[in-house]
């Protein structure tokens, strides 16, 4: 399995680093396929599952060792690098399982479902001396990019409001599949799950809300947390923004679209995956609207491959590369305070100031 990044494929360092990886469910394959791709700069020494299937059918496909937990793999092997795909809920115990045995730690998307236990997760990691490095693969989505370029270099003017819908569908069966799926303490809802990507980007590219208010709803599925939120956020600068997420949409996943309303430009992303452009004016024309289009038609081939660009980017730090791309724990750490508010905000049924 090789992933259509480029036609070259990347530079191998002098010698490969040592890795493993924790979880083989869903979000693993993904991993997996990654670590395929940069297969002559990581040697993979083990996979952990509880699962004995799901383990060897990893273990088999990255030509690894399997194991039934961490402290087995650690006491047989000392990795570099540790990615964690398991559940949100055991991701913080893990890291510093991991970071305590001299790996640095590649952590899925959240941190936590607990926003102090990710911040002491965070320090103490940096305090044993390594790196930690969360996965966010939309930061290398080409319209994302240039939109975020556009807002730093002041195209839109005064921004007045940004709009982010999210509405996607996960069935009854989908929670029933897994024990762990749809509980607060190992996965959290819409907003800390499938939306967590699509808040990171809201405090990335507008930096992060000073006051939210959130409702949510578990409208339609049989689970602990919510399938519904709504949110209302105000920037310092007054710019007003609105949350939308529901995974209710019936069949299928409906769209994924962000809305951005300034003084001197609109932009609106739609489709799936936001990979289409309903609305990109500006009051004044640059070379960047002419190769929009191109950027939009590029979109599924690089999301296709979105985990093996962040682990080129781990990488490509680790070798020294000053400016690559990564996401620290510490800018994790910004999306996940956000969502920790909204859910203080629908517990108080009231607006709240963040923290900074």
């Amino acid at each position: 399995m090789r992933l259509p990044l480029s036609d070259t494929a990347p530079l191998p360092p002098l010698a490969p680093r040592t890795l493993a990886l924790v979880g083989c469910g869903h979000v693993a394959e993904r991993h997996a396929g990654a670590l395929q791709w940069h297969g002559q700069r990581l040697n993979v020494v083990g996979v952990v599952d509880p699962d004995a299937y799901r383990r060897q059918t990893l273990a088999t496909l990255l030509e690894a060792p399997a194991f039934a937990s961490l402290d087995a793999l650690l006491a047989e092997t000392s990795p570099e690098l540790v990615s964690i795909a398991t559940p949100t809920g055991l991701h913080c115990e893990q890291a510093l399982v991991a970071a305590r045995h001299g790996a640095d730690v590649i952590l899925e998307k959240p941190l936590s479902t607990s926003l102090d236990a990710a911040r002491a997760m965070v320090k103490q990691v940096q305090e044993l001396g390594h790196e930690l490095f969360v996965i966010k693969q939309l930061r290398h989505h080409p319209l994302f990019l240039a939109l975020r370029d556009a807002v730093r270099r002041g195209r839109f003017g005064r921004i007045f409001s940004v709009g982010l819908e999210v509405y996607w569908n996960r069935n009854q069966a989908y929670y029933d599949a897994a024990s762990w799926r749809g509980t607060r303490e190992l996965d959290g809802g819409a907003l800390m799950n499938q939306a967590s990507h699509y808040v990171d980007l809201l405090a990335w590219i507008f930096d992060e809300p000073d006051e939210l208010y959130a409702a949510g709803g578990t409208l339609g599925r049989r689970i602990d947390v919510e399938d519904t939120a709504l949110l209302t956020l105000r920037w310092p600068g007054g710019a007003l923004g609105s949350v939308h997420v529901s995974m209710l949409a019936y069949p299928r996943n409906i769209t994924t679209s962000l809305t951005v309303l300034g003084e001197r430009g609109t932009v609106r992303l739609g489709g799936a995956r936001c990979d289409q452009i309903e609305a990109w004016e500006f009051e004044e024309h640059t070379p960047q609207d002419d190769a929009i289009e191109g950027l939009a038609s590029s979109v599924q081939d690089i999301l296709s491959g979105g985990h093996a660009h962040v682990f080129g980017a781990i990488l490509d730090h680790l070798d020294g590369v000053v400016d690559a791309p990564i996401v620290t724990g510490e800018e994790g750490l910004r999306s996940l305070a956000i969502i920790d508010a909204a859910y203080a905000s629908m517990r108080a049924h009231q607006p709240l100031r963040l923290e900074r």
